[in-house]
């Protein structure tokens, strides 16, 4: 076992504040969300100490520590799925992890164990649920993963972000629908009065129709190739860059601006140039401000994974969705068909399978219709604005009554009620008198880079 913080004592840290560890990795999907609990958590107690258990080797390592909470670290080890070596081999290895898990809860004096699934957050939950600590497992999809299932089962408490998620999650488990915790700086994104600054630092001019492409934290190769592919079609068919033969998109030039894996980077680059699509698109390794990207953009292509689903339905971005087919249980194509009948967002879902140039240029030409015929929902005025999703607070995002604005604060509420009494005596004290000092919150993130 091994922590990538340094080693102290090994007695326990006295009850004198809160003490959360929110167990997140794998992918961007499980640990931006984990990120955007730990800042609610500290926006509601500020002087509680939140650190994060994960892997060494995935992007929780990176993304963890930029966001500026400590990660403890074990091997990630998957569930077989099917017989051989590795099944044989993970019960002892699963055991490990889950006694290298519990030593560091015990040292960081944890009081409640947050869980956000991926693999690597399981052995957290388990040793959580060892050591009768109270456990809140959030489950981001449509369908439930198989480690938030397990979770879900030892921990008893979970906070989903759709109907269907309690499916599976157990029987007698208390489960309360929140949405899906986004970062603060896209909950508190007003799309709309930053579109015009955002698209002028990016040097858009007003008859170009911007379009993002996005893989995810990961990446994703079948998007990249079908967007050159889309770049140098453009160009060969003339007029400076229309979207396609058949007359283009909107009658606007088309710009494109490709988030690619940085293993693909080169190759894409240079595919662009062999084709002349260089002329419209650029290849990107990530994108610093995903908040100004979604304002920017006229509309986006994007995998179908849930906090990308939740961000655009949130900000009501136009978006090509094409679910990954690898995607457990098909979840990805869920979360894409739930943001559809959402009716938040202009949206138009491809199958990975029939993506190419041709038929990214016809999804967009599609949804950039939608999106000038269909509004964005807004909260009818008389309705209860808290529309079921647990918050409680009743208070709207820049748009209306986003499911997803007010979760990551909704799962702090239920940590804080999990708290022992002493703890959350101790740390409401100290919070008072930090508002009276101080109105600067510790820890939390505003980065949304991608």
């Amino acid at each position: 076992m091994s922590s990538t913080t340094s080693r102290r004592a090994r007695s326990t840290p006295p009850v004198d504040r809160l003490r959360v560890v929110v167990a997140a990795g794998g992918t961007g999907g499980h640990v931006f969300p984990g990120i955007a609990i730990a800042a609610a958590l500290q926006r509601r107690v500020p002087e509680a100490v939140v650190t994060f258990a994960g892997t060494a080797d995935r992007l929780e390592a990176t993304l963890v520590p930029a966001a500026g909470y400590e990660l403890d670290t074990t091997p990630m080890v998957a569930f077989p799925r099917r017989p051989g070596l590795a099944a044989l081999l993970f019960p002892a290895r699963f055991v490990r992890c889950v006694l290298g898990a519990r030593g560091q809860l015990r040292r960081r004096g944890a009081q409640v164990v947050v869980g956000v699934g991926g693999y690597p957050s399981v052995p957290a939950v388990v040793a959580g649920w060892t050591l009768r600590l109270p456990v809140v497992v959030h489950e981001s999809n449509a369908t439930p993963g198989l480690a938030n299932r397990l979770a879900a089962r030892l921990s008893g408490r979970v906070a989903c972000a759709f109907d269907p998620a309690s499916v599976g999650l157990g029987t007698g488990a208390e489960v309360r629908q929140v949405g899906i915790p986004i970062l603060p700086a896209l909950a508190a994104c007003d799309r709309e009065s930053l579109r015009g600054p955002t698209r002028a630092s990016w040097d858009v001019e007003d008859d170009e129709l911007l379009v993002v492409v996005s893989g995810g934290s990961l990446g994703a190769a079948s998007l990249d190739r079908a967007a050159v592919e889309l770049a140098c079609a453009a160009v060969a068919a003339g007029a400076a860059g229309t979207a396609a033969a058949d007359g283009g998109l909107d009658g606007r030039r088309l710009r494109l601006v490709v988030k690619a894996s940085p293993t693909h980077v080169a190759s894409l680059r240079g595919a662009l140039v062999r084709g002349g699509g260089d002329e419209v698109a650029e290849v990107v390794e990530h994108i610093d401000d995903m908040a100004a990207a979604y304002s920017a953009a006229d509309a986006v292509v994007v995998r179908g994974g849930a906090c990308t689903v939740a961000e655009i339905e949130h900000l009501g971005v136009p978006a090509v969705v094409v679910p990954l087919p690898s995607a457990t249980d098909d979840h990805q194509t869920a979360n894409a068909e739930a943001l559809a009948a959402s009716g938040r967002a202009p949206v138009v879902v491809v199958r990975d399978g029939d993506l190419d140039g041709e038929t990214l240029a016809a999804a967009l030409t599609r949804v950039v219709a939608l999106a000038g015929v269909v509004q964005p929902q807004d909260p009818d005025p008389d309705s209860d604005s808290d529309s079921g999703s647990g918050s409680g607070s009743g208070s709207a995002s820049p748009r209306g009554a986003s499911p997803h604005a007010d979760a990551a604060d909704a799962v702090a509420r239920w940590v804080v009620e999990l708290a022992p009494p002493a703890a959350s005596t101790a740390s409401s004290a100290v919070s008072a008198a930090s508002s009276i000092s101080s109105s600067t919150s510790t820890n939390t993130t505003e980065g949304t880079t991608r």
